[in-house]
């Protein structure tokens, strides 16, 4: 007669314990890799966000023009307006959206706006105001702007007079909530030489 032996109870008590970690750790890997994939997607997509803002603004900025406009009310505004909070300026490059006739430059905006950062353009260059915007950057805590000129003076506001000038370089610093702040530095279009005078040789 042969001698037939199964699992007694402990063996299959201690044996489904054994299952039972091993599946245990298999979630928590599983679980931590979920939450490590996606946070790395969260970082991928702030790290898009950011580049495509540092391209619309510095597009922008490497073309702006010294081209005053009119407000409004009829009012002389200078070609580049800027304060500690915020910018507005004439730049070229400016499409048309829907292929109509529109002119080469527009005035466009930059501003902090309650707690975004936001990109506003004109209706049109002259006797119009800036519109609402687009938000560039939500969660915004604070913004500091500084203007470079030609003489590598630095300054928190700007004034285009006399002759329309531009300043050299714009420098922004966004502080974000729960973020680091993310500083941006970006050159503009260089200001044009003034037009020669007849028997006046240039220098």
């Amino acid at each position: 007669m042969s001698d037939q032996r199964g699992f007694t109870l402990v063996e299959m008590l201690v044996a489904l314990s054994i299952f039972a970690a091993i599946a245990a750790m298999g979630v928590g890997l599983l679980r931590s890799s979920v939450d490590t994939q996606d946070a790395v997607q969260e970082r991928l997509k702030a790290m898009g966000g950011v580049n495509r803002l540092r391209a619309v603004m510095a597009n922008d900025l490497a073309q702006a023009v010294q081209r005053s406009t009119r407000g409004p009310a009829g009012e002389a505004v200078p070609a580049f307006v800027g304060s500690p909070n915020g910018f507005a300026f004439v730049h070229g490059g400016a499409g048309s959206a829907d292929g109509g006739p529109r002119p080469a430059v527009e005035r466009v905006g930059y501003a902090l706006v309650g707690a975004e950062w936001r990109r506003a353009i004109q209706p049109m260059l002259d006797g119009t105001a800036l519109g609402e915007g687009d938000r560039l950057v939500a969660d915004v805590a604070g913004v500091a702007v500084r203007y470079r000129d030609d003489k590598g003076n630095w300054g928190e506001s700007w004034n285009s007079e006399p002759g329309d000038r531009l300043p050299r370089a714009v420098e922004v610093r966004l502080a974000r909530n729960g973020r680091e702040a993310l500083t941006m530095l970006f050159l503009t279009a260089p200001t044009l030489p003034p037009p020669p005078i007849a028997g006046v040789p240039a220098p």
